[in-house]
């Protein structure tokens, strides 16, 4: 069975960890979903729930095998500090975002012994910031350095955004896939555990500006692809996005605009490698909605994806 990972924090209603009567009644419906394998887990400012670990050990299904991504705390940090990240080009931005790492680091294995050994599968890092105050240096050595902690069977993954391309507007702009790939190529070995890439289909998308540049992306990582994320994206402004902008639409038959169809969906499926640590779903609310309206994308595209394959085996 493919684990399926869900980014439910991007359909969440606002400032959701900071009301305990929301969050009492969002994660029970999320609980109640059995294709859900897991979630997507954000950390903001290191940390993982800014009530504590405990509240959060609370929330989450015990079966659940979950993802962290480092995303959320990278954007922030970066409309602050832009030449804060792990590629960055100035020492001290690239510390910055070290040292926040490494508490995120210190959460997540201390989440994981709350909830048992397989309840976190990946860490999620990027390559920010913007490619042009970035080098493949920086991003090399900050990934030995992270390499070389103690994961135990946490998988790493670089999520790939929009690279830098010229003058074509960017949404995340960091550096090209090539040079994501030669990162963890020269940083694998410097620890025990796997390196390997997650490609986001919106993301993709909107890099290459069509709907064949997920596929593309996933032929070039062969094997090193270690998850894939499917969420849209559209070439013209929705009720709820500009143009190519990264709002983790949902299907076409959702949001008209969507470049990513049902079609596109099962065409991507076929083409994925074996060995996937999860497939993952990422997906905003649709405009006005409420509750579990809220989650009405995402499960949407649920429908589309198999659960016939063995998962991985976490030890």
């Amino acid at each position: 069975m493919n684990t399926i990972v869900y980014s439910a924090y991007n359909a969440a209603p606002a400032r959701l960890s900071d009301d305990f009567e929301a969050e009492e009644q969002w994660y029970p419906q999320l609980r109640s979903e059995p294709r859900i394998g897991g979630l997507e887990l954000p950390v903001l400012d290191g940390r993982l729930h800014p009530r504590g670990l405990a509240t959060l050990a609370g929330l989450l299904d015990p079966g659940w095998s979950n993802t962290v991504s480092a995303m959320s705390m990278t954007l922030s940090a970066s409309r602050d500090d832009p030449l804060y990240g792990l590629a960055s080009r100035d020492p001290a931005g690239r510390r910055r975002a070290l040292d926040d790492i490494s508490s995120a680091h210190a959460e997540t294995l201390q989440l994981r012994e709350q909830l048992g050994p397989s309840s976190i599968r990946a860490f999620v890092l990027q390559s920010a910031p913007r490619a042009d105050r970035s080098s493949l240096w920086a991003f090399t050595e900050s990934l030995r350095e992270i390499a070389g902690w103690d994961w135990a069977n946490i998988e790493l993954l670089i999520e790939h955004s929009d690279a830098l391309i010229g003058r074509q507007p960017a949404q995340k702009g960091y550096l090209g896939l090539e040079e994501e790939i030669e990162a963890v190529q020269s940083a694998s070995g410097y620890g025990p555990g796997r390196i390997r890439h997650l490609i986001n289909w919106g993301r993709s998308a909107i890099e290459g500006r069509n709907a064949r540049t997920p596929s593309e992306h996933v032929a070039k990582l062969g094997d090193g692809l270690g998850a894939f994320a499917f969420s849209g994206a559209a070439p013209t402004a929705t009720n709820r996005s500009a143009e190519w902008e990264d709002a983790h639409l949902g299907l076409a038959a959702d949001e008209p605009a969507s470049l990513l169809d049902a079609d596109g969906v099962r065409e991507l499926l076929r083409q994925l490698p074996d060995g996937l640590n999860y497939i993952g779903v990422k997906t905003g609310a649709p405009k006005g909605s409420a509750g579990a309206d809220r989650l009405r994308l995402g499960l949407a595209l649920l429908d589309l994806l198999p659960l016939d394959h063995p998962a991985p085996v976490i030890n």
